[in-house]
């Protein structure tokens, strides 16, 4: 009994670990193996179990890139030579990464530091700190490099923990963020704006009509004054003790006006005359 417990301890272990194993990475496949090799590093796996094991994280596109190992593979060294072929199918070559490297990386939504540890999986040891360096500044924002510019620390690390506080603080605030109570207030301010400048318009449109309405009428009136000084004055400006007062386009133009500007008489003198 105790024999047949140790066996199944041992296989319920070893199922937690291989369930600790993410899907096989495409896009990271030596990332991929240095996660699966160190949580197996206490397991004390064969190199069958390892090579089963890694098969068994495969998905269909990858197999089928395999196939020829899997159907016939090697009699020694199973996994070294899975690991190799995975590693030279889906791993990008040098001087591919060094392309992305240099003319590629953008900050886009991450943190200084998030960029800077992307663009070291590309370097990969080729390129010295100081190059990698120079090339991460040149991705972030002119705010940022002069900050960094009078950091006294050089090291490239501190400089990226320096660089993410930056960002963090200079950041620009979203409109997810607005106090409720701030949009709400700034809502009810636009509203009484909105309001009071109707008010405005709707007065200065009287005041235009007020003009228009008497503005001929004046003007009429000066110029028959100084024009029949000896006649009875005919001038037709409005008097609020006469009810045959007629707007200058009736008085000018008789029946051929086009328009009138109320309280014209026009249409009352007409109406008698008819009767």
């Amino acid at each position: 009994m105790s024999y047949e417990s140790d066996i199944n301890k041992s296989e319920v272990e070893q199922i937690t670990v291989t369930s600790r194993i993410a899907e096989f990475w495409e896009d990271q496949p030596r990332t991929w193996f240095i996660h699966a090799e160190s949580v197996l590093f206490n397991q004390k796996l064969s190199d069958d179990a390892k090579y089963h094991l890694v098969i068994a994280k495969l998905g269909k596109n990858v197999v089928s890139q395999v196939t020829d190992i899997l159907i016939k593979p090697p009699k020694e060294k199973k996994y070294d030579t899975l690991k190799a072929r995975l590693l030279a199918i889906y791993e990008e070559s040098e001087s591919r990464q060094l392309q992305k490297l240099i003319g590629e990386m953008e900050l886009g939504d991450q943190k200084p530091s998030q960029l800077l540890r992307r663009m070291k999986d590309l370097a990969r040891d080729k390129i010295s700190d100081e190059t990698l360096l120079l090339l991460w500044q040149n991705h972030l924002p002119t705010s940022v490099r002069a900050v960094l510019v009078v950091t006294d620390s050089k090291d490239i690390n501190t400089l990226a923990s320096v660089a993410d506080k930056v960002m963090e603080t200079t950041r620009p605030i979203s409109i997810g963020e607005v106090n409720t109570a701030d949009t709400a207030t700034l809502i009810s301010q636009i509203a009484r704006i909105n309001i009071r400048l109707d008010e405005i318009q709707s007065q200065r449109n009287g005041q235009r009509r007020e003009r228009y309405r008497y503005g001929f009428r004046g003007r009429y009136a000066n110029r028959a004054r100084s024009s029949s000084r000896g006649r009875r004055n005919t001038t037709p400006h409005r008097s609020a003790a006469r009810d045959d007062w007629m707007c200058f386009y009736h008085y000018r133009f008789k029946e051929q006006a086009h328009k009138c500007v109320p309280p014209c008489a026009w249409e009352k003198k007409q109406n008698q005359s008819g009767n």
